[in-house]
């Protein structure tokens, strides 16, 4: 599943979801794992999540974090 706007790139094509229903835990998450990465999409309250967030870490490893009421 690839974004509106964004283009498929060899790898792209998995992520690795971190769910949780404790939005400082996905703060400090999301912040840990940017260090050295690319910010997609910054955590943002969405249709389907309080809070949701998409990011690349330093190892090219694509990373969605989720708030999970």
């Amino acid at each position: 599943d690839i974004f509106p706007g964004m283009s498929f790139v060899q790898g792209n094509n998995v992520s690795l979801a971190v769910m949780s229903n404790n939005l400082d835990e996905l703060q400090t998450y999301f912040d840990q794992l940017k260090e050295g990465g690319k910010v997609q999409m910054e955590l943002q309250e969405t249709f389907w999540s309080k809070c949701y967030g998409t990011l690349v870490d330093r190892y090219g490893i694509h990373w969605q974090i989720s708030y999970e009421a």
